[in-house]
């Protein structure tokens, strides 16, 4: 196991001893098993597992981690969470190794550390994200708003990943979400007075996830835990939760979703549920809660909640986990459509002492299914296939297959902004206007009904040409990448895994945002054995070409993974503009921009430049280590040849256990390794630090690459 933590403030090098100062510890990563990135080509699906909570060692674990983790294709699992790395990670790497690349944790402890480019990384590379247990208020207090979250929402929505949480993790996914500022409210405080204080400042909406298919859903967990001193369960506060999210959003167009403990709710990407649990009806049980047309009849603050609406406040399927998810179904595209349980009704007419659900004195078993009363919401589908075209400088056209709703919700708004601007239309198409030229956009549309609405589609973008009418680039192509291919281009947190695109990768609808004057990282992964040679090139006066003296900002020649610094100039202009990268078989010479070569690939990216107002400046965040002046010298240790033109072997006892690890000047992380040899070749000159890490003992030696 690798485990190692990460600094991201300001710290004070001193070269003579190797010393560098930094405040506390504000991340901790931890490297379960495998090694990241080292997959091939691969399609995560789409999938969101809810958990319940308390599900090590229930029935239905196994079962439902092989589900969720077979939508990862083979990639990276990550879990996430506060107050420092657990075990699950490393529960999955032991038990289901053969269907990843890697499993690790990382905890993500304040709000500095969720902008840190560096964790915003570890988000980007995975293909299996689990948001492990814990207190959703400090999910949200130090992940919203942040690089975290603009990273899950991206690798949720655009990389396509699925996403699990389970107890505090689970919490969050809704996008309607309960996050206390203080103690957790009972069921009996929000029936007896739903703006009890304990409810104070603790719901939120459409503000942090955008997780497929819970849109207008709010989730609650551990159903059948007791709490307080009458032992109250939390039925009546998901009951509760709906009640508040109706009237405070002025809609009965609301959902919940409510797990008892060891339950797995586990949506694919159609919206299609199943249930795993323990197979017995009386235990692990999920329940899919929707508004039966009416709104409470009472709800305000200092007074019982009555929501009766003739004993049919809430209709509620209940589906029993089976072992495998078998034999039971529920469709979260219309709420309707079940199988595998049965339908109750769910009402209160006076506060906590007039509820009846499940185990209730009056609820009622085997209702009756939602009727078809207005706003109904089995009667209102998210739009397919929304669609960008007929782009110019300052307009655009969005189209998407009809829903058979009343109308749409279009929103779009510019990439990396918060604001979105809505346009409600009767049609399938829609022409907007008045964009600024090189800039990218992201819509997305919703259907409206009677007196509800869908979930929203997707994010998509496209970006506006430039003022002048679009710029025709010269073609640039490898004719055949049986041998070798780009796998993925990265720029500091901001990455793209493309896999092999048969010699050429159009990806202009993926738009890095650099600004002039500043230097950033570059990662360029290819798949390949050979020796190859990366050009990439930035057409900074964005005249349409790429011959211009300063467009040329990466050359490397290596057969491994590509890390240079590259610099913006300040004179570039801002806007969008083209930027190629160029990766040819090396014994074939170097290529040219317009080059159409044999071995090999090229991708296209759109860049976006700005002015540099608020920027970074510099490439990535630094590692630092803490007390080094006090740690022991590892005995007969030896590092030769030193200086070195990059390769550097470590002799110490073969008894000994290590872990490498090198980082560059500015504290950037290079690699982390047990092999005793390290490979700096494809590194710039310079001096580099190695932490060597035994059981027992810690030494920093300094590397000098000539």
């Amino acid at each position: 196991m690798k485990t190692y933590s990460i600094f991201s403030m300001a710290f004070l090098y001193i070269i003579s001893s190797i010393i560098i100062f930094a405040q506390p510890t504000r991340y901790e990563y931890s490297l379960e098993g495998g090694t990241v990135n080292s997959h091939g080509n691969i399609s995560p699906t789409k999938a969101t597992m809810l958990i319940g909570g308390a599900e090590a060692g229930a029935s239905a674990e196994i079962a439902a981690t092989s589900w969720f983790l077979n939508n990862a294709d083979g990639g990276d699992y990550l879990v996430i969470r506060t107050g420092g790395t657990g075990g699950q990670a490393a529960w999955v790497w032991d038990n289901f190794s053969s269907m990843i690349s890697s499993a690790a944790e990382i905890s993500i402890d304040n709000r500095n550390a969720a902008n840190n480019a560096t964790v915003a990384q570890y988000i980007y590379d995975a293909e299996a994200i689990f948001i492990a247990g814990g207190d959703q208020t400090s999910y949200v207090d130090n992940w919203k708003d942040t690089e975290v979250e603009t990273a899950l929402n991206y690798v949720i929505n655009v990389k396509g990943i699925p996403v699990s949480g389970t107890s505090a993790g689970m919490a969050i996914l809704g996008s309607a979400y309960y996050a206390p500022a203080t103690s957790g409210v009972l069921s009996s405080e929000i029936l007896n007075d739903p703006y009890n204080n304990n409810m104070n400042n603790s719901l939120f909406y459409d503000d942090f996830l955008d997780i497929p298919y819970l849109n207008n859903v709010i989730t609650d967990t551990h159903l059948n835990r007791t709490h307080g001193t009458n032992n109250e369960n939390r039925y009546g506060r998901i009951f509760g939760f709906l009640a508040r999210t109706v009237n405070d959003q002025n809609s009965t167009g609301r959902y919940a979703i409510g797990c008892e403990e060891g339950t797995f709710v586990c949506i694919n990407s159609s919206g299609i549920a199943r249930v795993f649990g323990n197979g017995n009806s009386n235990q692990t049980r999920a329940y899919f809660l929707q508004v039966n047309c009416q709104a409470p009849e009472t709800i305000q603050s200092g007074s019982p909640l009555v929501w009766n609406n003739n004993n049919q406040a809430v209709k509620v399927y209940q589906i029993p986990g089976t072992s495998n998810g078998n034999g039971n179904s529920f469709d979260l595209n219309n709420w309707s459509s079940a199988s595998g349980g049965g339908w109750m009704d769910w009402y209160t007419s006076e506060g906590y002492s007039g509820f009846n659900f499940i185990n209730g004195s009056g609820a009622t078993t085997g209702a009756s299914a939602p009727s078809n009363c207005s706003g109904n919401p089995g009667e209102c589908n998210t739009p397919t296939a929304p669609n960008s075209s007929n782009i110019t400088s300052n307009s655009a056209s969005i189209s998407w297959l009809d829903a058979g709703s009343n109308s749409y919700d279009l929103q779009y708004r510019e990439s990396g902004s918060t604001n979105w601007t809505t346009i409600n239309t009767a049609n399938t198409t829609q022409n907007i206007s008045g964009l600024a030229a090189n800039t990218t956009y992201e819509y997305r549309v919703r259907s409206v009904c009677t007196s509800t609405n869908s979930s929203y589609s997707s994010i998509s973008q496209f970006t506006t040409l430039s003022g002048g009418g679009p710029v025709d680039y010269c073609p640039s192509s490898g004719g055949s990448t049986q041998y070798e291919y780009i796998d993925e281009v990265a720029i500091n947190s901001q990455s793209n895994l493309s896999g092999n695109d048969n010699g050429y990768g159009d990806y202009t609808n993926f738009t890095f945002n650099l600004t002039a004057g500043n230097s950033y990282t570059m990662y360029i992964y290819p798949q390949t054995s050979d020796r190859e040679i990366f050009i990439v090139w930035i057409d900074f006066n964005q005249d349409g070409d790429f011959v211009d003296s300063n467009e040329e900002i990466l050359f490397a020649n290596s057969r491994r993974r590509i890390r240079k610094t590259i610099t913006i100039p300040s004179i570039a202009l801002s806007g969008n503009t083209r930027m190629r990268v160029s990766m040819k078989y090396a014994s074939d010479g170097e290529q040219t921009p317009c080059e159409n070569f044999q071995f090999g690939e090229v991708e296209d990216y759109t860049v976006n430049i700005n002015n540099g107002a608020g920027a970074r400046t510099t490439p990535l965040p630094p590692v630092s280590f803490n007390n080094l002046s006090n740690e022991t010298l590892i005995d007969n240790l030896v590092v030769y040849p030193n200086p070195s033109k990059g390769l550097f072997t470590i002799n110490v006892d073969r008894r000994e256990e290590v872990e490498i690890s090198v980082y560059d000047i500015l504290g950037n992380h290079i690699l982390t390794q047990k092999d005793r040899e390290i490979d700096l070749r494809n590194e710039e000159s310079g001096i580099y630090i190695l932490k060597i890490k035994t059981v027992k003992q810690t030494q920093i030696v300094r590397l000098v690459k000539d």
